[in-house]
């Protein structure tokens, strides 16, 4: 007894056993392939479907960061509800006509873990490139020259070199060596290093580049989704030098040795070094000057022999706005008197001089308030030519100046001519004393313009001092001091200029003129109020 299904019911049927054979060979089989059949037609419908959609061909940009973005897929692998949401047969029948879908990391196929042996992943790529028989992505050809690649490091992958990165318009469509000049057939002659070894090939590279992302603007302009405007900067791989320098050090290993030294630095003894507020200096010169003339010289004459001395010494003390100089001078000047019949030597210039001033700086640069002292006499006796009565001697005169005021320095060197320099000193009392004193009973004080039974004499009035020094040029210099007192009665000033041309930094010939003005005095027949005195000598010369 046997149950036969019919379409609308159910009847009880009597099949002979050789019928039941041919049921179990021929429609069991037939039954259960149209079954399976039907299942893989479903299937293939829900497949088409989400094919027959609207093709969209994905951006290189979200392609790009679809393929590189790690932490998203293993988000999405990890995330519950996507293993079944996702899940696209292992092998896609796409139509004839139509463009390859772009499968992106959201139609990957995840399923759950215990399922995934059972399904194949997809990568995107090949959407984009076929595969050859080992399964290995075929890139297109590259028509250009692979010496260009020499050299491709870790930095010249997916992630780094220009050719694999998003397609961003940068505006660059002009070719690297464009030039509207025509080059010559030897525009090559001449170099010394073989283009094969310098940077060459690595700029045909980077030309390549540029000319394969200018044919995809040109292609595919509806592609580029982003421009260069888009951006505040360009990202840019952080410089290699800083790396180099941390990760190699050439020198590290060449210096290492069997033994080990220290390089420290030894130990130094620490020395401080106060600043100087003392600033000495001196002048020292000795010369002498020789005349002879013979019995029979037509004009006459005496032989004569003359020594020059010289010595000037400052010290000179600075302290932010304090100024306080000083300067000690002598001169000395002996010649023979052979018309002399009581000495064979007489004494020309003798005097001995201190000059200070102590300052404060004013309100203006170079300009301090100030007040100065000056004092001066002589060291020996000088007397009168075939006498012994004496004209002047040490303290015989004594004549001191000192004064308040104001004093301007300046101190300037040429920028063209190299040693040039000038230094002048200015010195303005409004408020002088001027003071003599004769200390030698012997010696006519009218001649010094000191009242007869008096020893000294004080007059009240102002002073001007002007001192300058000139560098004409290393060996030339010159000196000059000007001094006027007026008591607003009468008048004393001396002028003194000096001309020191030195032949060596041993040698040197002096001028030396003074000139003197005195009205206090008694007046000479000749020249009234003036005195002069002049000096020509030749000799050492010494400065420090």
């Amino acid at each position: 007894m046997r149950w036969r299904f019919d379409f609308f019911q159910l009847k009880k049927v009597n099949l002979l056993p050789n019928q039941i054979l041919i049921m179990k060979q021929i429609v069991l089989p037939l039954f259960l392939s149209v079954l399976s059949l039907c299942t893989v037609a479903s299937e293939n419908y829900d497949t088409i479907n989400v094919a027959s959609d609207p093709l969209q061909v994905m951006d290189s940009t979200d392609l790009f960061h679809n393929i590189t973005d790690i932490s998203k897929q293993i988000e999405q692998r990890s995330t519950p509800g996507h293993d079944t949401e996702n899940v696209v047969p292992a092998a896609t029948v796409f139509p004839q006509d139509s463009v390859p879908l772009i499968i992106s990391p959201q139609m990957i196929l995840l399923t759950q873990p215990e399922q995934r042996d059972s399904f194949i992943y997809i990568n995107p790529l090949d959407s984009i490139y076929l595969r050859n028989e080992r399964g290995i992505l075929q890139l297109p050809v590259m028509n250009t020259n692979m010496a260009s690649l020499r050299g491709m490091t870790f930095r010249d992958t997916l992630f780094y070199d220009p050719l694999f990165l998003p397609m961003i318009y940068t505006g660059k469509m002009l070719p690297r060596d464009l030039s509207f000049y025509p080059l010559g057939d030897d525009h090559d002659k001449g170099l010394l290093i073989p283009l094969e070894k310098t940077f060459a090939p690595n700029l045909q590279h980077s030309d390549f580049v540029q000319e394969v992302r200018k044919d995809y603007y040109r292609d595919y302009p509806d592609r580029i989704r982003y421009s260069i405007l888009d951006f505040d900067s360009i990202p840019r791989i952080e410089s290699s030098d800083e790396i180099v320098r941390d990760t190699y050090k050439p020198f590290r290993d060449l210096l290492k040795t069997e033994t080990t030294y220290s390089l420290d630095a030894p130990g130094v003894d620490v020395t401080t070094i106060d600043r100087k507020y003392w600033v000495r200096s001196g002048e020292h010169s000795f010369q002498f000057a020789q005349n002879y003339f013979s019995n029979n010289w037509h004009k006459g004459g005496t032989n004569n022999l003359n020594f020059n001395n010289y010595h000037i010494i400052r010290a000179n003390y600075q302290k932010e706005k304090i100024r306080f100089n000083n300067a000690l001078e002598w001169r000395l000047s002996l010649f023979n008197a052979p018309d002399d019949s009581v000495r064979s030597y007489r004494i020309g210039n003798d005097l001995i001089r201190y000059y200070g001033d102590f300052g404060l700086n004013a309100f203006l640069k170079g300009w301090s308030y100030s007040t100065n002292l000056e004092a001066k006499s002589q060291l020996f006796n000088n007397f009168m030519p075939n006498s012994n009565k004496i004209r002047s001697s040490f303290l015989a005169p004594l004549y001191v100046n000192a004064g308040v005021g104001l004093k301007y320095e300046l101190n300037k060197k040429s920028e063209k001519v190299r040693h040039r320099g000038v230094r002048w000193t200015l010195a303005l009392a409004p408020i002088s004393i001027n003071y003599k004193y004769v200390g030698n009973d012997s010696i006519d004080v009218k001649r010094y313009g000191i009242p007869e039974g008096k020893r000294s004499i004080t007059d009240i009035g102002s002073t001007i001092t002007s001192i300058l020094k000139y560098n004409i040029t290393r060996y030339i210099t010159w000196d000059s001091r000007l001094t006027y007192f007026t008591s607003y009665e009468k008048v004393v000033s001396e002028f003194e200029n000096g001309l020191n041309m030195a032949l060596s930094n041993a040698f040197s010939t002096r001028i030396y003129v003074n000139v003197r003005f005195d009205d206090g005095v008694p007046s000479d027949p000749d020249f009234k109020y003036w005195q002069v005195n002049q000096t020509l000598s030749f000799g050492l010369n010494y400065k420090w």
